[in-house]
């Protein structure tokens, strides 16, 4: 439509003899309106668009030789140079040049010279022209193509190589783990599963309990700690596992929850009461259904609190608090400081585990994650008591 219009400009303008001397208005306008069809699939069929430019034009110079048509041909000539195959563009390439030379050596050879270069230098301006700037705008979007193609093989041989390299390095940590810990584990779970072992049967040897009923507390302590390593064991066996796969963790896998938090208290009560420590626990009823990610770092923020609990409070009350609002849930973990003297308690965890502080940073870096505050020291609202207190966001995505 725009080169139409233009064209109606030049013939309302200049008259006749702009569109090719005297000829009627249908001479004028009708290779106008076939050039301008050519132009609707210039970029989708290039051969075909040229190939109807070039007669159209043709046989208006042979008969009129109106500016117009010529103007649209100029634009057919670039199109295709630009959006043309390769052997196309070649070829109007060397077209164009040699039709320029012959028409300019055919004119001075008929004796007019200034003619033949006047006509040449126009004919290299309308045909030349817009040929070679499509192919230096193609060379150009060519270049691009190829650089963008070549950037986007770089990021993928540097995402494989990161893919590798992650992959090593969780295959290491999952080997370092399975020699480390988990032969560590496995050995507490034996040994305490043979102590177990031996000391029923040396009850059944003797006919049975002589103590009215009452267990055994070194006993019970032991049966603690052989659930907790065999717990611990399975659940190193799955990091492993996970650590040795090449995808993530799903929905499939056995993570802790929110309602096991009772159950995680009620295995730490005998190593409480042997070390003085009244438990309380205060727990919604339910729990509101929260992503995997929240439920994982609520569940293991109370396993490390509690653990620092028997390590390192003095004998006393422990408040372990859970409160789940709309947004948040707040966790917190009430315990007695233990006395500067060293002599809180004298219980031989106290003499075979350090704190290094690893327990407070891995606390405080699960909340942080997932968009949570995380605190931990001195209560200053209770004297001689040490809080810890994590809040979460509920609105987490997994």
């Amino acid at each position: 439509m725009g080169f139409f219009a233009g064209c109606l400009i030049l013939y309302v303008v200049g008259g006749p003899r702009v569109m090719g001397g005297d000829t009627t208005a249908w001479q004028a306008v009708l290779p106008v309106l076939v050039l301008c069809a050519a132009t609707a699939f210039r970029s989708t069929l290039p051969p075909l668009a040229v190939a109807v430019g070039t007669v159209t034009v043709l046989v208006e110079m042979t008969s009129s030789g109106g500016l117009g048509p010529v103007l649209i041909y100029t634009d057919l000539l670039y199109a295709a140079a630009l959006y043309g195959a390769s052997w196309l563009c070649r070829l109007l390439q060397f077209g164009t040049v040699a039709v320029t030379l012959a028409t300019t050596i055919a004119l001075i050879a008929l004796g007019n010279r200034s003619e033949g270069v006047t006509t040449g230098v126009i004919v290299a301006l309308l045909l030349i022209s817009p040929v070679w700037t499509g192919v230096l705008i193609r060379n150009h979007k060519e270049r691009a193509d190829a650089e963008r193609e070549r950037a986007a093989q770089i990021n993928r041989l540097a995402e494989l190589d990161r893919k590798t390299v992650l992959q090593t390095e969780r295959t290491r940590m999952a080997r370092e783990l399975h020699d480390l810990v988990a032969n560590h584990l496995s050995a507490i779970a034996i040994h305490s599963s043979a102590v177990l072992s031996l000391s029923e049967a040396k009850r059944e040897q003797e006919g049975g309990r002589d103590d009215g009923g009452e267990e055994d507390p070194v006993l019970r302590a032991l049966a603690v700690i052989r659930e907790n390593s065999v717990q611990g064991l399975a659940e190193m066996r799955r990091m492993v596992v996970l650590l040795r796969s090449d995808r993530g963790v799903d929905d499939d896998w056995d993570r802790p929850q929110l309602n096991a938090l009772g159950a995680l208290v009620e295995q730490a009560r005998p190593a409480a009461d042997a070390a003085a420590l009244t438990l309380h626990t205060d727990f919604p009823e339910s729990f509101p259904e929260v992503s995997s990610v929240i439920e994982v770092t609520a569940y293991r923020i109370v396993q490390e609190a509690l653990t620092n609990v028997l390590k390192h409070a003095s004998a006393g009350r422990v408040r372990i608090r859970c409160e789940a609002g709309a947004e948040q849930l707040t966790i917190s973990v009430d315990s007695p400081l233990a006395r500067p003297d060293g002599r809180a308690r004298q219980r031989p965890v106290a003499q075979l585990t350090t704190g290094a502080g690893a327990g407070l940073a891995g606390m405080s870096e699960r909340a942080t994650l997932v968009g949570g505050i995380f605190d931990a020291g001195p209560d200053r609202t209770a004297p001689g008591r040490w809080r810890v207190r994590a809040v979460l966001p509920l609105t987490q995505n997994a």
